[in-house]
């Protein structure tokens, strides 16, 4: 199945897009920046563009602009690469440099993308080189990674200038880990034994740290989980989605915010949300929904997105953080305009597999698990296009063509918003709708909203609410006689001041 972005989503990957159209992300500019973390901000580029590029599918002249900026940028890469390929000083034998280790990571990922792309077999052995020269290199050092204390970082992070245990620590805790998301994904595409054996080392190097109590990152701890994922649905083994599924489950305990979103380091509430956490909490959930099907997972992708990813992104198209809201603290508001450094790159990753995760098919079945604006295609040209929204409109039709043989549709619709269905005869279990497609028709779903309450939080389905004094919306909902509403949407709030100072109150 293919889709085709529309709406709201589309307006997002558009402004994202303008945003990454700055010079900073451009060449020559784009490898001028950040040199503390080699390769991190050059790989994070490479995979936002190729994200895009993803995203913009069914739009060919923005897919073309996009594919014209990035085919500058890697026809330079050697300019800026060392003699091994990759960025930053060549491994030597005595230390490893773990935020060349993490910007190498994000590199590697864009290579593998753009390959996908392009299927230029130049970039098919420039990934080889990478992991034969770096990867294979340094992979014995995790086996001694550092437990002790770190220095307290800033937005950025930065190198602690010491060498412990044979690492040159960063303040990002855990983020040589970060590998493990691109050494998964050369795996996937190359299945090399040799990765395979330094893939397995390498996670239960991983699975024997106590994270939570060395205060990782959260952003570290679960791109390092995604990788594991990515083995995972690579080999098949079992182990693998357990490992996973089990460093979700702590980080929804001990590092996730009550609005969806992260704590920036593990026991470090008083901090601030970290988009690209987010961008990894998001896809987590959506890949672990597409392997185990468990509704916690569905329910997690609409939470995620509705009160946290969305609320990541500025008016410029970037993404900025924001304070945490935690059983002590219920304020929200601005404290970072715009990570442009790394989460403005990361949220295009995350804008595509949004688009990519809003609909999953299996054999018969096709599964809406967001319903956002969009046209769903198959190979054989059957076609569903989707209009309109839940929380705003109140309505979504959908649209089915050239339907060629029984489609069996499920819609998520969380259980606590009323609906009505003009169209097939249905059934619905409190999590999903469900009704089969025979032929074209049209099949129209109207919502009723009601607030309700989850513990001290207001709900309205999916959709966190808050008590604001400034932006107001026509659409309130009134509890205990005070008027509630959603969440703030940064992207449609001009003025960087204006996003700092508003605060929402849960």
């Amino acid at each position: 199945m293919k889709r085709i972005a529309k709406g709201d989503l589309l307006r997002r990957i558009k402004l994202n897009r303008r945003r990454l159209q700055s010079k900073c992300y451009r060449y020559p500019d784009v490898f001028e920046q950040n040199k503390s973390w080699p390769g991190d901000w050059q790989g994070r580029c490479i995979l936002a563009l190729t994200s895009l590029y993803f995203s913009l599918y069914g739009y060919e002249d923005e897919q073309k602009d996009v594919l014209d900026q990035l085919n500058e940028i890697m026809n330079h890469l050697k300019d800026y690469t060392n003699a091994d390929g990759y960025f930053g000083e060549l491994v030597n034998d005595k230390y490893v440099n773990e935020q060349q280790v993490s910007g190498n990571s994000w590199y590697l990922r864009g290579l593998i993308e753009y390959y996908q792309i392009t299927k230029d077999e130049t970039y098919l052995d420039l990934i080889k080189k990478v992991v034969n020269k770096f990867i294979f290199r340094m992979a014995d050092f995790y086996s001694h990674y550092p437990l002790s204390d770190r220095e307290s970082g800033g937005v950025g992070g930065h190198s602690e200038n010491k060498v412990t245990d044979g690492w040159l620590t960063s303040s990002d805790v855990g983020c040589a880990f970060i590998m493990l998301d691109a050494m998964s994904e050369a795996y996937y595409l190359l299945r090399d034994e040799e990765l395979k054996h330094v893939l397995v080392k390498t996670i239960d190097s991983f699975m024997k740290i106590d994270y939570v109590k060395l205060n990782c990152q959260t952003h570290a701890t679960l791109s390092c989980a995604r990788g594991i994922l990515t083995f995972y649905r690579a080999s098949q083994d079992d182990r693998y989605l357990r490992f996973a599924k089990d460093i979700f489950d702590t980080y929804i305990d001990c590092g996730m915010t009550r609005d969806y979103s992260n704590i920036n380091w593990f026991n470090r509430p008083n901090t601030w949300t970290e988009p690209c956490c987010i961008v990894d909490s998001f896809i987590l959930a959506s890949q672990l929904y597409e392997s185990t099907g468990e509704t916690k997972y569905v329910r997690l992708m609409n939470r995620i997105y509705l009160n946290s990813f969305r609320m990541a992104q500025r008016s410029n198209g970037g993404a900025g953080c924001n304070t945490c809201l935690y059983e002590d603290k219920k304020v929200i508001q601005g404290y970072l305009y715009e990570a442009y450094f790394c989460c403005t790159m990361r949220f295009a990753e995350g804008l595509r597999f949004v688009k990519k995760y809003s609909s999953i098919s299996s054999e018969d079945t096709l599964t809406i698990t967001m319903l956002n604006e969009g046209v769903v295609s198959s190979c054989d040209g059957e076609e569903i296009s989707i209009k309109g929204d839940i929380y705003n409109k109140e309505k979504v039709t959908l649209s089915f063509s050239s339907i060629k043989k029984p489609l069996h549709m499920r819609i998520y619709l969380p259980d606590s918003i009323g609906f009505s269905l003009k169209g097939p005869d249905y059934k619905y279990d409190g999590n999903y709708l469900e009704f089969v497609v025979d032929g074209d028709m049209d099949v129209s779903l109207h919502f009723s909203l009601a607030l309700h309450h989850e513990d001290d939080l207001r709900f309205v389905g999916d959709m966190l609410l808050a008590k604001r004094d400034k932006y107001l919306d026509k659409k309130s909902f009134i509890d205990e006689g005070d008027a509630y509403y959603y969440l703030v949407d940064y992207s449609k709030v001009h003025g960087k001041n204006h996003s700092l100072e508003l605060k929402q109150i849960i």
